[in-house]
Protein backbone atom coordinates (compact mmCIF):
# COMPACT_ATOMS: atom_id res chain seq x y z
CA UNK A 1 0.00 0.00 0.00
CA UNK A 2 1.32 3.22 -0.79
CA UNK A 3 0.32 6.96 1.56
CA UNK A 4 0.02 9.45 -0.82
CA UNK A 5 -0.53 12.72 1.57
CA UNK A 6 -0.33 11.42 5.37
CA UNK A 7 0.85 12.92 7.94
CA UNK A 8 -0.57 11.31 11.03
CA UNK A 9 -1.95 8.15 12.39
CA UNK A 10 -3.11 6.46 15.38
CA UNK A 11 -1.76 3.11 16.71
CA UNK A 12 -4.25 1.33 18.75
CA UNK A 13 -3.22 -0.92 21.84
CA UNK A 14 -1.48 -4.54 21.14
CA UNK A 15 -4.26 -6.65 21.08
CA UNK A 16 -6.92 -4.40 20.24
CA UNK A 17 -8.84 -3.08 17.19
CA UNK A 18 -11.50 -0.32 19.18
CA UNK A 19 -9.25 1.07 22.24
CA UNK A 20 -6.61 3.81 20.97
CA UNK A 21 -3.11 4.02 22.20
CA UNK A 22 -1.59 6.83 20.84
CA UNK A 23 -1.30 9.47 18.34
CA UNK A 24 1.52 9.57 15.94
CA UNK A 25 3.16 11.93 13.02
CA UNK A 26 4.15 10.01 9.86
CA UNK A 27 6.71 10.52 7.30
CA UNK A 28 6.67 8.62 3.86
CA UNK A 29 9.79 8.30 2.03
CA UNK A 30 8.87 6.64 -1.28
CA UNK A 31 7.61 3.54 -0.28
CA UNK A 32 8.65 3.63 4.07
CA UNK A 33 6.57 4.38 6.12
CA UNK A 34 8.30 6.22 9.66
CA UNK A 35 6.41 6.82 12.66
CA UNK A 36 7.29 8.83 15.38
CA UNK A 37 5.74 9.04 18.89
CA UNK A 38 5.70 10.20 22.14
CA UNK A 39 6.67 8.14 25.84
CA UNK A 40 3.21 8.27 26.77
CA UNK A 41 1.73 4.66 27.38
CA UNK A 42 4.45 2.86 25.26
CA UNK A 43 6.26 0.93 28.04
CA UNK A 44 2.75 0.42 30.25
CA UNK A 45 1.33 -1.54 27.25
CA UNK A 46 4.83 -3.24 26.11
CA UNK A 47 4.68 -1.39 22.96
CA UNK A 48 8.43 -1.35 22.39
CA UNK A 49 8.63 -5.00 22.41
CA UNK A 50 5.66 -6.17 20.42
CA UNK A 51 6.30 -7.86 17.29
CA UNK A 52 2.89 -9.35 16.15
CA UNK A 53 0.96 -6.97 13.81
CA UNK A 54 -1.01 -3.83 15.17
CA UNK A 55 -3.82 -1.78 14.24
CA UNK A 56 -2.91 1.35 12.84
CA UNK A 57 -5.58 4.02 11.22
CA UNK A 58 -3.37 6.66 8.97
CA UNK A 59 -5.14 9.93 7.59
CA UNK A 60 -4.73 10.43 3.93
CA UNK A 61 -5.50 14.30 2.54
CA UNK A 62 -6.04 12.65 -0.95
CA UNK A 63 -7.16 9.04 0.07
CA UNK A 64 -8.84 9.68 3.49
CA UNK A 65 -8.74 7.57 6.76
CA UNK A 66 -6.85 4.38 5.72
CA UNK A 67 -7.71 1.46 8.24
CA UNK A 68 -4.68 -1.12 8.21
CA UNK A 69 -2.87 -4.16 10.22
CA UNK A 70 0.87 -3.22 10.35
CA UNK A 71 4.12 -4.35 11.80
CA UNK A 72 6.12 -2.10 13.57
CA UNK A 73 9.93 -2.55 14.25
CA UNK A 74 10.44 0.55 17.04
CA UNK A 75 13.40 1.93 19.14
CA UNK A 76 14.47 5.15 20.65
CA UNK A 77 14.48 7.82 18.75
CA UNK A 78 18.26 9.16 18.62
CA UNK A 79 17.93 12.24 15.86
CA UNK A 80 18.51 15.16 17.47
CA UNK A 81 16.64 17.44 15.12
CA UNK A 82 13.36 14.90 15.84
CA UNK A 83 11.36 15.69 18.84
CA UNK A 84 9.83 12.61 19.27
CA UNK A 85 11.09 9.98 22.01
CA UNK A 86 10.38 6.68 19.92
CA UNK A 87 10.81 5.98 15.84
CA UNK A 88 9.41 2.95 14.40
CA UNK A 89 9.33 1.67 10.59
CA UNK A 90 6.13 0.53 9.80
CA UNK A 91 5.53 -2.65 6.63
CA UNK A 92 1.38 -2.70 6.44
CA UNK A 93 0.66 -6.25 6.32
CA UNK A 94 -2.98 -5.62 5.17
CA UNK A 95 -5.03 -2.98 4.29
CA UNK A 96 -8.69 -3.28 5.98
CA UNK A 97 -10.81 -0.25 4.85
CA UNK A 98 -10.67 2.73 3.35
CA UNK A 99 -13.03 5.90 4.43
CA UNK A 100 -12.82 8.26 1.38
CA UNK A 101 -13.14 12.17 2.65
CA UNK A 102 -17.25 12.79 2.00
CA UNK A 103 -15.98 16.05 -0.23
CA UNK A 104 -14.53 13.43 -2.51
CA UNK A 105 -17.48 12.73 -4.87
CA UNK A 106 -18.04 9.54 -6.76
CA UNK A 107 -19.94 9.15 -10.28
CA UNK A 108 -20.41 6.62 -12.37
CA UNK A 109 -18.02 6.04 -15.80
CA UNK A 110 -18.86 3.01 -17.61
CA UNK A 111 -15.35 3.65 -20.11
CA UNK A 112 -13.59 0.80 -21.80
CA UNK A 113 -10.13 2.16 -21.23
CA UNK A 114 -6.87 0.77 -21.66
CA UNK A 115 -4.35 -0.03 -19.21
CA UNK A 116 -0.87 -1.08 -17.87
CA UNK A 117 1.23 -2.68 -15.65
CA UNK A 118 4.59 -3.88 -14.81
CA UNK A 119 3.22 -7.40 -14.12
CA UNK A 120 0.60 -7.76 -16.88
CA UNK A 121 1.62 -5.52 -19.44
CA UNK A 122 -1.23 -4.08 -21.52
CA UNK A 123 -5.05 -5.21 -20.67
CA UNK A 124 -8.12 -3.51 -21.10
CA UNK A 125 -10.93 -3.58 -18.66
CA UNK A 126 -13.81 -0.76 -18.18
CA UNK A 127 -13.85 1.77 -15.36
CA UNK A 128 -17.46 2.01 -13.43
CA UNK A 129 -16.76 4.61 -11.43
CA UNK A 130 -14.55 7.36 -10.43
CA UNK A 131 -13.71 10.14 -7.36
CA UNK A 132 -10.94 11.90 -6.75
CA UNK A 133 -9.55 8.97 -4.37
CA UNK A 134 -9.47 6.85 -6.79
CA UNK A 135 -11.79 4.23 -9.10
CA UNK A 136 -13.12 0.57 -9.23
CA UNK A 137 -12.55 -1.19 -12.59
CA UNK A 138 -13.86 -4.56 -13.98
CA UNK A 139 -11.28 -6.60 -15.94
CA UNK A 140 -11.18 -10.31 -17.21
CA UNK A 141 -7.41 -9.97 -16.24
CA UNK A 142 -6.32 -11.12 -12.64
CA UNK A 143 -3.86 -8.61 -10.80
CA UNK A 144 -2.56 -8.29 -7.48
CA UNK A 145 -3.25 -6.27 -4.54
CA UNK A 146 -1.05 -3.18 -4.51
CA UNK A 147 -0.67 -4.37 -8.00
CA UNK A 148 0.31 -0.62 -9.59
CA UNK A 149 -1.19 -0.04 -13.25
CA UNK A 150 -1.73 3.13 -15.27
CA UNK A 151 -4.40 4.50 -17.66
CA UNK A 152 -4.32 7.75 -19.70
CA UNK A 153 -8.07 9.60 -19.86
CA UNK A 154 -9.15 13.18 -20.49
CA UNK A 155 -10.25 15.20 -17.53
CA UNK A 156 -11.27 18.47 -18.40
CA UNK A 157 -10.08 18.21 -21.99
CA UNK A 158 -6.58 17.51 -20.93
CA UNK A 159 -4.84 14.23 -21.41
CA UNK A 160 -3.42 12.96 -18.33
CA UNK A 161 -1.78 9.55 -17.60
CA UNK A 162 -2.59 8.35 -14.03
CA UNK A 163 -1.39 5.33 -11.88
CA UNK A 164 -3.55 3.74 -9.05
CA UNK A 165 -2.42 1.03 -7.22
CA UNK A 166 -5.06 -2.04 -6.53
CA UNK A 167 -6.90 -2.00 -2.65
CA UNK A 168 -9.85 -4.46 -2.85
CA UNK A 169 -10.82 -7.54 -5.60
CA UNK A 170 -13.98 -8.80 -6.09
CA UNK A 171 -14.72 -11.88 -8.13
CA UNK A 172 -17.41 -11.07 -10.38
CA UNK A 173 -17.49 -14.28 -12.17
CA UNK A 174 -15.23 -17.26 -13.53
CA UNK A 175 -12.42 -15.09 -15.25
CA UNK A 176 -13.86 -11.63 -14.75
CA UNK A 177 -12.44 -9.49 -11.89
CA UNK A 178 -13.73 -6.21 -9.98
CA UNK A 179 -10.72 -4.11 -8.44
CA UNK A 180 -11.14 -0.90 -6.23
CA UNK A 181 -8.09 1.22 -6.88
CA UNK A 182 -6.28 3.99 -4.88
CA UNK A 183 -4.44 6.85 -7.20
CA UNK A 184 -0.83 7.55 -6.43
CA UNK A 185 0.77 10.30 -6.72
CA UNK A 186 -1.33 12.72 -8.05
CA UNK A 187 0.05 15.92 -8.95
CA UNK A 188 -2.08 19.13 -7.53
CA UNK A 189 -2.69 19.76 -11.11
CA UNK A 190 -4.32 16.59 -12.08
CA UNK A 191 -6.23 16.32 -8.58
CA UNK A 192 -7.66 19.41 -9.49
CA UNK A 193 -8.80 18.50 -13.13
CA UNK A 194 -10.44 15.35 -11.90
CA UNK A 195 -12.10 16.56 -9.35
CA UNK A 196 -13.48 19.66 -11.41
CA UNK A 197 -14.45 16.76 -14.29
CA UNK A 198 -15.97 14.42 -11.36
CA UNK A 199 -17.91 17.70 -10.45
CA UNK A 200 -18.96 18.70 -13.82
CA UNK A 201 -20.37 15.09 -14.57
CA UNK A 202 -22.28 14.69 -11.38
CA UNK A 203 -24.21 18.14 -12.29
CA UNK A 204 -24.71 16.85 -15.12
CA UNK A 205 -26.10 13.85 -14.27
CA UNK A 206 -28.53 15.67 -11.17
CA UNK A 207 -29.80 17.94 -14.80
CA UNK A 208 -30.73 14.53 -16.40
CA UNK A 209 -33.28 13.46 -13.78
CA UNK A 210 -34.73 16.84 -13.44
Amino acid sequence: MTLKKCNSCVIYKPGSESDILIKARVVCDDDTIHIYFGDENIKEHGLENYTDRIRIDFFDNQAGQIKTFCKLVIQKNTDSYISEAWAADCKVLETIEVLQRQQDLRVDLNQETLFSSKGHGYFSGTIHNISVGGLYLTTDTRLEKDEQLEFQYCFMMKLLKVRAAVLRETVIRDNYYGYGCLFVNLSNGAEKDIRQFVYRQQRKNSNSYE
